[in-house]
């Protein structure tokens, strides 16, 4: 009887262990030693994440927008005659601050390797310029909502819809250069009592040996303040790493149509209409976001 009573015994143990998961316990704590305790000091694990979609869905657009900008240019050909005299090589509408309503962008004929950009927002259904590299469309169009901000780009998909860290945004990498110098500047839309606010968030200027290429000379700013390469890079990171949803804004250039465009007023005209024609509503816009369960 005792030896069934020991067989019984281990057996129960046995089965203890197995539920209790002492089978688990490394092989030197049945040898009597302790395993090691948790460390205490530890960084707790991240949360896994999730892609989860964000949707961007816009205010509805303002009533007449497409009949107050063909009024303003017609009105103010003279006014772009002037301005620009060796004429306009772009139109397009865009809406930069994502209120619904797009805005103007008129592209110059541009020096070196890029054009010109310069931006009219509708306010209160009156057209003012916004932004521009020449402080007299300043004089020209009033100085309400005016900002000194050069934008050389050469397409209108040069303006990228990004989700970012910091919300949805249109922004544009500006850049132009020679042999000896190149410069960009990363510039995001944002709005400012409804009205577009361009502002340049970095910028870089770089010096080059003609010859061999190699950077002699560099300097970087954020938000208007010399920085480090580090600062600018990390700001600049921001827009370029963010989720581009794939729009591609829209807008006519001179030379889609030299025979109708190329004519002094009428020509301009007919590419203010047809860039109307082709401006592309952003109605519904979705991206996967990073999200902790």
């Amino acid at each position: 009887m005792g030896r069934l009573h020991s067989c019984i015994l281990a057996a129960l143990m046995a089965c203890v262990f197995l539920f209790t998961g002492a089978a688990a316990v490394p092989a030197q704590a049945a040898e009597g030693e302790r395993p090691p305790a948790p460390d205490a000091t530890a960084a707790p694990e991240a949360p896994p994440t999730a892609q989860v979609p964000e949707t961007l869905i816009l205010p509805a657009e303002e009533e007449g927008w497409r009949e107050a900008y063909l009024a303003f240019l017609d009105e103010n050909y003279d006014i772009f005659a002037a301005l620009w005299p060796e004429g306009v090589s772009g139109l397009g509408f865009i809406d930069l601050d994502l209120d619904g309503t797009p805005e103007l962008v008129v592209f110059d004929q541009g020096a070196s390797a890029t054009l010109g950009a310069h931006l009219f927002d509708l306010v209160d259904g009156v057209v003012y310029c916004v932004a521009s590299d020449l402080d007299s469309a300043a004089g020209a169009f009033g100085e309400t909502y005016f900002h000194p901000v050069g934008i050389c780009a050469s397409f209108f998909q040069s303006f990228r819809l990004s989700r970012t860290e910091d919300g949805w945004c249109f922004w544009v990498d500006s850049a132009n250069g020679t042999a000896e110098t190149a410069w960009d500047e990363f510039i995001r839309f944002d709005s400012d009592g409804g009205v577009l606010a361009p502002r340049a968030v970095c910028s870089r200027y770089l010096e080059n040996d003609a010859e061999t290429g190699l950077v002699e000379a560099e300097e970087y700013t954020v938000d208007g303040e010399s920085a480090d390469r580090d600062a600018y890079e990390t700001v600049a990171d921001r827009l370029m790493e963010g989720a581009d949803v794939g729009y591609e804004a829209r807008g006519v250039f001179l030379w889609n149509d030299l025979d109708t465009y190329s004519a002094p007023y009428d020509g301009f005209v007919a590419m203010a209409e047809a860039a109307a024609d082709a401006y592309m509503p952003i109605t519904e816009m979705t991206t996967l976001v990073s999200q902790a369960e």
